[in-house]
């Protein structure tokens, strides 16, 4: 015979594990599909720790509330290894496998380009960091762009490098030989023909290249004054910037996929001495807000790199992705599509954000954010300007 402490009891235990299923069922799988080995590796893995710290404030917050439900966030990250034979099988994992219905960090186009094939379809909410501009814009409604590309950087940042080193009046551009590099090249070029600059000469390199004395070689044969290292990775940054010393170029250098110092000083040790980033952040500085400082203080003891622009927009993201949510009133990738554009969040730069770019793209799915444009300096990074980037639409 059970007593009444007994029933008590008995529900007490029950209610319990009904709210655990609860709370499993109502789980949001937040999906990432980044380089976490190879040249990339500092962007991988500093994307897949950003998603989950964001995940795991928001959760221990309460949440996100949606039609009277609680929700929490989890997230789950896969290798692309930057290619797009990698990102395929990725994207078929957290699509088919996983059942992944937000996608919140993608780094590299053709990893990026694998996984829209599938996402817009299956009407899966992507955010990318990739700098293509072809894919993006009113064909693909369930694609928004999380990170600066370069149509928000380029003009500005080469503009400050000119400005900052009139003497410069030549510039060799190198980038890799995939769409990334093709389709950022263009942009190089008009960018610096804006800013006065001649380019004398465009080379590029297959990703996995490990000798690049005879790129190096090719860069500095017709003496350009600055040298652009577009998008390539920290990894072969750090190699190509080693190679440059090598041979005793001692040009302006300018590298605009650059984010934090660590990675490439450890490759090319006093050789990135002079570099320009826009990708990074000048931590230690008044310039950077309380709460990045204070998260990537958190983060730089675990990743051994401090956090840069792919980091900070998958953290952004996250939050981004709960207020559409909460604004939409569910938790359906189209609504809350269709909600995003008139959202505004809190990010990591300061104050609040929102999408924009309509006039660019055809349609407001591109994050519209600040930047710093940074150098390396005695193997450290430091802010020489703050870049407020595009407003609008």
């Amino acid at each position: 015979m059970i007593t009444h402490s007994g029933r008590t009891l008995l529900a007490a235990v029950a209610a319990s594990l009904m709210a655990s299923t609860a709370m499993a069922a109502d789980t949001i799988k937040l999906g990432l599909s980044v380089p976490m080995s190879g040249g990339g590796a500092a962007w991988g893995l500093g994307s897949q720790w950003a998603c989950k710290e964001a995940a795991q404030e928001i959760n221990a917050a309460g949440g996100v509330k949606v039609a009277g439900k609680v929700y929490e966030f989890s997230c789950i990250a896969y290798d692309n290894k930057y290619t797009s034979a990698e990102g395929t099988k990725v994207a078929q994992t957290l699509l088919n496998r996983d059942g992944v219905k937000f996608v919140v960090g993608i780094v590299g186009t053709p990893p990026y380009q694998a996984l829209q094939s599938l996402s817009e379809r299956q009407g899966v909410l992507i955010f990318t960091h990739s700098w293509s501009s072809s894919t993006k814009g009113p064909k693909f409604p369930l694609t928004f762009t999380a990170a600066n590309t370069p149509n928000e950087i380029f003009p500005s940042f080469i503009k400050y490098i000119a400005s900052a080193n009139p003497q410069a009046k030549t510039v060799a551009l190198l980038g890799a030989n995939d769409s990334t590099g093709k389709e950022v090249e263009p942009k190089s070029l008009s960018a610096w023909k804006d800013a006065g600059v001649q380019v004398v000469g465009s080379d590029f390199y297959e990703r996995g290249t490990t000798d690049f004395q005879p790129i190096a070689l090719r860069l500095t044969s017709k003496s350009p004054a600055i040298i652009d290292l577009g998008a390539i990775s920290p990894g072969d940054a750090g190699l190509i910037l080693k190679e440059l010393a090598a041979l005793g170029w001692k040009g302006v250098k300018a590298w605009g996929a650059g984010s934090g110092a660590e990675d490439v000083v450890a490759t090319a040790g006093a050789a990135a001495n002079g570099v320009y980033m826009s990708l990074g952040v000048p931590y230690g500085t008044s310039a950077v807000p309380g709460p990045l400082a204070k998260l990537n203080e958190k983060a730089l003891p675990v990743l051994g790199v401090s956090l840069g622009a792919s980091h900070i927009a998958v953290y952004d993201t996250v939050h981004a992705l709960k207020a559409g949510m909460e604004k939409a009133q569910s938790v359906e990738p189209t609504k809350v599509a269709a909600v995003l554009p008139s959202v505004r969040f809190n990010t990591l730069y300061g104050g609040t954000a929102g999408f924009g770019g309509t006039s660019t793209y055809g349609s407001p799915q591109q994050t519209l954010l600040p930047y710093f444009v940074t150098q390396v300096r005695e193997g450290k990074l430091v802010g020489v300007s703050r870049m407020d980037g595009p407003k609008g639409n």
